[in-house]
This record gives structure tokens, C-alpha cells and sequence, in this order.
């Protein structure tokens, strides 16, 4: 969702902010009445790294051939620390999941990531990640990067698109310690992917993005590059481990028309490293994918796989005056979520249930209103694994 930096003088700044936000989301308020009309899909079950194209090991490197040289040789690990691969074979891997916090426009950005912290301090999962919309590249937010640094287990980053909003891509990835757009990496008996969809199509060139140059058209914005894709279909011919993808735009069809515009390639690759993982092994090789942006808590499956995406850790953005403080629905408590994979076959989360701060986007007539949640929640889905079948 688009961001601008608060202020409280809001009635000076309404009207455009409100038409950024808009370009920046792709709809207004005609076409979320059109967009809501579809119905929510719900779930059949309810390190080191180095510069901005790294993201793959040596040997995987070595493995992908011109695809990969085309695109840079990369590492393997991605956290913002050097550490050992997090979790223990065999046993369950616990992650922290955080997303679209946005420090610079929610106020108490700061309390609700404390929140989080603290939270993953008590419960000491395996790791921590955020999906994106983290901060701004700003001196301001150096408290708020200090907050996160507090975890004293491997962290891992996504890149979202108002990441982008004051900065280039590569001052945003300093700032926040991040040392690869897109990596992978290993964790407990895993894989993990996390990609990069922060791309413009500008006369058949990407451009990354960099201080609100993706105010532009939906159909040419929040693209994965091609080298990308290829870096995916190559890193996952790497490894034999079950793998999930953490993306801060989504690969679903949740939202029509406003998921990736290319995610069809995407899906083409797992569903080709998932065929050749089948015939091999009897399961699938990508079991699920991660993401935020929408600010919304919903799981949908497609071709098997599981598109989950994690509710925003503040707010939801209705635009105009539909939310409690402008165009923000405000969560009265953060929104996080403490994820389980078992190598036995399931994935478990457990998340947090707040409320909207009043008046609400019902009381305001939000027409999307009844499929908006103040919450994550919680969830158990099975997945298959080597040597089942379903």
C-alpha cells in the first residue's frame, strides 16, 4: 500500500496522498467494489551473502549455467547477520513471520515491532523474517532497523515496494543490512527462496525500483525479472528439499488483477520443479509461498501449492475517509504470526487477533468491508511429504 510520511496536518495533504496511494495500489474505490465482488478463497485445509544480483551458493552457481552467469554468481545465505544454518534436521523449524509494518507512516511503527520482538524473544523461534515495506532508507528509522536488530538469531529480509519510496533499491538494502534483493538458503530440513518482485517493464527493460518510479500502471509494475525466474528454475534444481518462497507481491489470484502481473512464470517454474519432484519422490517440491502487500489474511491453493498471505502488521489502507484515521483502518494490537513446518508434513501457524480501531471500515460503508480482518489467523495445513501421496 502507498506511503507517504504521515502528518498530522492530514486535511492539507487528503487529496494527494490519496491519489498516490491509489496509483501506487492500482485501484480506487470503483475497483475494489468490482475487485470484492469475487469471493475469498479459503484453504482446502484449514550467513553471507555479497552485492544486489547475489543469490546463489557456488556449487548451485556452478549448476545454473548461462542463465545464472547472465545474472551475476551469488551465495547462498541471506540473513543480515553471519550465522550457521538456523534449526535442527529432523525437528520442527519455527519461524517469526512480520509483515508491512511501515515505519514513516504508521505512528506507533516502532511499539508494534518492540511487540514482535519481544514476542520472538519469548518464544525463540529458529528465525525471523520480514515481507517487506519495512522502513525508508531514512536517518529517522535507524531506531526502528535497532529494534529488529534485537533478535539475536538469524533475520532474514524481503524487499517491498515503499522500501523504495526515498531511496534506490541498493541504498535500501545497505540501510536495512540486507545483502542480496534475492537469495536462499537452508534451515532445518528446508529450503527457503526469497525473490524480488520490485520491478518496472519500461519499453522491454526492467528498472528497479527507486524513489516512486512504480507509480505507473499495475500491468507494468511489481514484475519479477526474467534473469530471476531462470536464477528460481536453476536454484531449486539445486536442492532436493522441500521449499517454500517468501515474495512480498503476490503469486495467487486472491486479488484479481493485482498480484504480479508476470506471476505466471513463477507458478510455471514451481510447477515444473514440483512434477520432476512427484515422479522422483512422490511429493512436491515447493509446498508453499509467502507474502504481504494486500494487508489481508488469506490462503488459497493452486496446483497443489499454498499461496499464503500474511496480514500487515498495522493496518489496512481503504482510501479516502473509510478508515479510522484517514484512509487507515488501524489494528488495535500488531499483527504477526509464529509459523511451524514440520517435516512430517504440516504447516502451523499461529497468529495474532486484534480489532479495527473505531469507527470501522463497516461503520464507514467500506464496500470491501466483510472480507477484511483485524487478525491472523491461526491454521494447520498438511503438505506431502517423500514417500506420501496427498
Amino acid at each position: 500500500m502507498a506511503h507517504v510520511t504521515w502528518s498530522q496536518n492530514w486535511n492539507s495533504r487528503e487529496r494527494m496522498q490519496n491519489k498516490e496511494e491509489a496509483a501506487t495500489c492500482g485501484f480506487d474505490c470503483k475497483d475494489l467494489i468490482k475487485l470484492f465482488s469475487i469471493p475469498p478463497m479459503i484453504p482446502k485445509n484449514v550467513p553471507k551473502q555479497s552485492t544486489l544480483h547475489d543469490g546463489i551458493s557456488r556449487r548451485r552457481f556452478i549448476q545454473a549455467g548461462t542463465a545464472a552467469l547472465a545474472f551475476g554468481a551469488g551465495l547462498k545465505m541471506g540473513a543480515d547477520q553471519k550465522s550457521k544454518s538456523p534449526g535442527t534436521q529432523g525437528k520442527p523449524l519455527r519461524l517469526g513471520i512480520i509483515s508491512d509494518v511501515h515505519h514513516g507512516l504508521q505512528p506507533d511503527a516502532i511499539k508494534r515491532l518492540e511487540s514482535f520482538i519481544q514476542a520472538m524473544e519469548a518464544e525463540k523461534p529458529d528465525l525471523i523474517i520480514q515481507l517487506g515495506d519495512f522502513c525508508y532508507a531514512r536517518p529517522e528509522s535507524r531506531e526502528f532497523v535497532e529494534v529488529w536488530e534485537q533478535f539475536k538469531g538469524p533475520r532474514y529480509h524481503v524487499l517491498g515496494n515503499h522500501d523504495m519510496d526515498r531511496t534506490t533499491k541498493q541504498e535500501t538494502m545497505d540501510f536495512i543490512g540486507m545483502r542480496a534483493p534475492h537469495y536462499s538458503f537452508d534451515a532445518g530440513d528446508f529450503h527457503f527462496v526469497v525473490l524480488d518482485c520490485n520491478y518496472i517493464l519500461n519499453d522491454g527493460e526492467y528498472v528497479n525500483y527507486a524513489n516512486r518510479n512504480y507509480f505507473i500502471e499495475q500491468a507494468r509494475r511489481d514484475r519479477i525479472n526474467p534473469e530471476q525466474v531462470e536464477w528460481l528454475r536453476a536454484d531449486l534444481a539445486g536442492t532436493q528439499r522441500q521449499t517454500f518462497i517468501f515474495s512480498h507481491q503476490a503469486f495467487d489470484e486472491n486479488w484479481s488483477g493485482w498480484s504480479v502481473p508476470n506471476r505466471l512464470e513463477v507458478r510455471a517454474v514451481i510447477r515444473e520443479a514440483n512434477q520432476k519432484a512427484m515422479d522422483r519422490t512422490g511429493a512436491p517440491h515447493v509446498i508453499a509461498c509467502f507474502s504481504g502487500h494486500h494487508h489481508i489474511d488469506e490462503v488459497s491453493e493452486i496446483e497443489g501449492v499454498q499461496y499464503m498471505q500474511m496480514n500487515s502488521a498495522s493496518y489496512y489502507w481503504t482510501g479516502g475517509k473509510f478508515g479510522s484515521e484517514g484512509p487507515r483502518a488501524v489494528y488495535s494490537k500488531p499483527l504477526y504470526a509464529l509459523v511451524t513446518l514440520d517435516p512430517s508434513g504440516q504447516i502451523g501457524v499461529k497468529g495474532q487477533a486484534g480489532e479495527f480501531h473505531k469507527p470501522t471500515p463497516a461503520d464507514t460503508g467500506f464496500p470491501a468491508a466483510k472480507r477484511l480482518t483485524a487478525a491472523i489467523i491461526d491454521r494447520t495445513i498438511k503438505f506431502p511429504t517423500a514417500g506420501q501421496k496427498g
